[in-house]
């Protein structure tokens, strides 16, 4: 190969690698504009709970109980399982 061939051919694999990277950093961009999107949704909903678990007593109590349950059954779980393996 003559040295205008070598410079040719690594003038298309630049090209090419260009085109690659100007693909991945716009799914990067992407991506992040989605996870941007995402978090202003889970800060919005968690506004939107605040406000309905003020208005609505049957919510707020249903909450208290999902709450209680959870925390009777990060106790009774863990206890449960050890007597079903050393017994």
């Amino acid at each position: 190969m003559s040295g205008v061939e070598d410079r040719m051919a690594a003038k298309e694999e630049q090209d090419q690698l260009n085109a690659r990277y100007a693909e991945a950093r716009a799914e990067i961009e992407r991506n992040r504009l989605i996870e941007n999107g995402q978090s202003g949704a889970v800060m919005y909903a968690a506004l939107a709970y605040g406000d309905v678990l003020e208005q609505n007593s049957l919510f707020r109590s249903a909450s208290h109980a999902a709450k209680l349950f959870c925390i009777a059954a990060v106790f009774i779980i863990p206890n449960l399982l050890v007597i079903s393996v050393l017994l």
